[in-house]
Parts: C-alpha cells; structure tokens; sequence
C-alpha cells in the first residue's frame, strides 16, 4: 500500500499518477488496468485540489494476485461530489464522469475532517 499527502497545487495529480503507477508497477500490474486507474486518479486529486482547496492524502492499495486497485483520496472539504450528466460545451466537470467509467465501482464517505472518495478497479485480469 502506498499512502502520501499531495499539496495542494497543479503538482498534485501528477505526483498522484506517479504514485499509483508504481504502486502498479511493484505489484505487476501494468497495461489498461495501470493506465485506467491513473486516470480516475489524477480526476480525483484535480477534484480534491481544485474543490477540497486542502492537502490530500492519497491511499493506494494493489492485490498482486486479484490485479485489484484500490484509490481513495481525501481531502478537508465535507461537500461529496455530484456525478453530472456530461455536457460537450462545459469546460469542467467531466472528472466523475470518466471516474463512473472506468471504476468496477467507487464511492464518497465522510471523515473526521472532511471526505474520501475512493475507487476500485476489479475482476478478470487482462
């Protein structure tokens, strides 16, 4: 399990997607598993960033034998996200949207000083 807190700036998704990709990496997962759960990460952690307006803290928990990604990302703002329908002519909000896509399942709950929202990536290896 990787575990670290991003600050709250543009460097934070990155540092995220490079997080996870090596969480990946030390559990052999690579290819559209890796690639997929970097990016509903990286839409998390922009969401956090941008929204949250606090530090975020990134959990990343790979299961070597299921090939299973686990994400959660918290961060202090208590509001949880609203899954929106997408709109070509918007110029945000699509992040959820992609995360709804990609993720076998994802969720929000609360915490002691704001909210985690988490994902996961799961069933038959590819």
């Amino acid at each position: 399990m990787i575990q670290t807190v991003l600050p709250c700036d543009t460097e934070a998704p990155r540092l995220a997607r490079r997080a996870v990709a090596e969480a990946c990496e030390v559990a052999g997962v690579n290819g559209e598993r890796c690639e997929n759960a970097q990016l509903a990460t990286s839409e998390l952690v922009t969401n956090a960033v941008v929204h949250g307006r606090s530090q975020v803290v990134l959990s990343c928990l790979v299961d070597a034998s299921s090939r299973a990604v686990r994400v959660e990302v918290g961060d202090d703002n208590s509001r949880h996200p609203q899954l929106q329908p997408p709109d070509d002519g918007a110029l945000d909000g699509r992040g959820l949207f992609i995360v709804d896509l990609l993720a076998t399942r994802w969720g929000v709950r609360d915490t002691d000083h704001g909210k985690l929202v988490w994902f996961e990536l799961v069933g038959p290896p590819w």
